[in-house]
């Protein structure tokens, strides 16, 4: 029969309630308000067979006046975490031969939503295990860094989430602001709530304006880290030269107007996590050096000889596709393995046309009560043209086009007059059939895809969409002319057929009836 050693209970135990938000604080300083599906943390079960992580755990534990049970393994503890009352299991991560989700079973018995989390002295086996649902909530590293027993107590604390298998298609739901009513998006927002609680790295891909930063962020404050610092950085937006300097710092003197020593992103996220969007774009050089800084936890300034070590989860995000990148030699085929450890792939909002009547409808309210105006919900003519738009802008898009149309409108509701010309042509609407009264509904039709309103653009993105565009439609041709043979294509245009597929791929151009040869 295992035998549970039951710690001294400190004579002034009583319910943990709060916490100093100081350097190591952890006083208790009143009731948490986001305490309301569960207890407060009040009894902490240690398993694990080593005597000195015991202790080590013990010592923090009972400094914050929690009383603390140990098991030296996981053995019938399904059956007793519900009489004992256990609020916490803190397991060893070296018990775990498997990935996890046998361990976790084992240890909870029918207690489905008691929280767990895992411990080890090895920071690098934190991101071995897959996330699982209802998985452990976060993970230690021993010796104990200031505030991290504080984030995993508070997050033992927090109501459990529902399995997001329970919501029916169809439903509406709202996540870390993200709205969506179709099964796709509940299953993206499903996959984040999995590996939120981990240290995993994941790879966020989709088309530009689909929202990549806002699961960034949604995996941030779903995870441990929530109250340490969230950093992004835009891969593409930064000279190469520039790039390995704002992310791992640099000395006085490293390179011309260095005049001072500079910490990188790195450096500020420690604790945290750092936000690459736009990875694809970052060069080979600084690849290199982001790939060291995975695996080793450690850093080195431009210019310097000093590595620090870091504490970073690392979100990376790309509109690009990454393997065909590796396959061109653009890309590293081991930092791709490195940053893909989970993937969250976002639908362009063409593939989920249900959810732009919920996305236009969170706008106009967004925006009206921005800019003080009265909310005027969308007319059936333009949520038809809402729905005949193919959106290449994706929810960005969207989003300007209604902003605009909540300025504009002055009547009782957003009618197609109060669109960008771009929405409005591309759904076949004509102004001068409206007003002819012979026809009291627009004609809708599918229509060939056109250009975006580029004047609704910042002039960056509009050119991006005119080159799109372009692009599109010379090439198009130029295939097939030359009935979809690549090489014979990129001779008549005079291009390498390398830079041909390159440009393809970077078009979403690439599909099986193309020929290389």
């Amino acid at each position: 029969m295992l035998e549970m050693n039951v710690g001294t209970v400190h004579p002034l135990h009583r319910p943990l309630s709060g916490w100093d938000d100081g350097p190591g604080g952890v006083g208790p300083i009143g009731r948490r308000p986001y305490l309301q599906d569960r207890r407060p943390v009040t009894r902490v079960l240690v398993v694990t067979a080593c005597a000195e992580a015991h202790a080590a755990l013990r010592r923090s534990l009972e400094a914050v006046e929690l009383e603390v049970l140990h098991a030296e393994d996981p053995g019938g503890l399904g059956r007793m975490v519900g009489p004992a009352k256990i609020d916490l299991v803190l397991c060893d991560q070296r018990l775990c031969t498997d990935d996890g989700l046998e361990l976790l079973q084992a240890i909870r018995g029918n207690q489905s939503t008691l929280p767990i989390a895992w411990f080890d002295a090895l920071p690098a086996r934190h991101d071995r295990l897959p996330a699982l649902p209802h998985g452990p909530i976060g993970r230690l590293t021993l010796p104990l860094k200031a505030g991290e027993l504080q984030r995993l107590l508070k997050a033992a604390e927090e109501p459990a989430l529902p399995q997001q298998t329970a919501v029916s298609p169809g439903s509406h739901l709202e996540f870390h602001g993200m709205f969506a009513s179709t099964p796709g998006m509940h299953q993206v927002f499903h996959r984040i709530r999995r590996v939120a609680a981990t240290d995993a790295s994941v790879l966020i891909t989709g088309e530009s304006g689909t929202g990549k930063e806002l699961v960034a962020r949604a995996l941030h404050n779903d995870s441990p880290r929530r109250d340490q610092p969230f950093v992004a950085l835009n891969c593409s937006a930064l000279p190469s030269e520039l790039v390995e300097s704002e992310l791992f710092g640099h000395t006085r003197g490293a390179f011309t107007g260095a005049l001072r020593d500079r910490a990188g992103l790195f450096e500020a996220a420690h604790g945290g996590t750092l936000f690459l969007d736009e990875i694809g774009d970052l060069g080979l050089s600084a690849q290199a050096k982001m790939l060291r800084a995975l695996e080793s936890h450690e850093v080195m300034r431009v210019g310097g000889s000093k590595i620090t070590s870091v504490d970073v989860r690392v979100i990376a995000a790309t509109h690009r596709n990454l393997p065909q990148l590796v396959a061109w030699g653009d890309f590293r085929e081991d930092l791709l393995y490195r940053l893909h450890v989970v993937g969250i792939e976002l639908p362009a909002l063409r593939d989920r046309p249900a959810d732009i009547p919920l996305l236009a409808e969170r706008f106009v309210r967004l925006f009206a009560e921005r800019h003080g105006l009265p909310v005027r919900l969308p007319d059936a003519a333009t949520q038809a043209l809402l729905a005949a738009h193919t959106w290449s802008g994706n929810i960005r898009e969207l989003r300007n086009c209604i902003e605009g149309a909540v300025i504009l409108s002055d009547g009782p509701a957003i009618t197609p007059a109060d669109l960008p010309a771009g929405v409005t042509v591309s759904g076949g609407f004509s102004m001068d059939a409206a007003d002819s009264e012979t026809q009291s509904e627009p004609v809708v039709t599918s229509g060939a895809r056109i250009v975006s309103p580029l004047e609704e653009l910042p002039l960056v993105e509009a050119r991006e969409v005119a080159l799109d565009e372009f692009d599109r439609a010379y090439l198009t041709s130029a295939l097939s002319r030359h009935g979809g043979n690549i090489a014979q294509t990129a001779r008549a245009i005079g291009l390498h057929r390398q830079s041909l597929q390159k440009l393809l791929t970077r078009r979403h151009m690439r599909t099986p009836g193309l020929r290389d040869n």
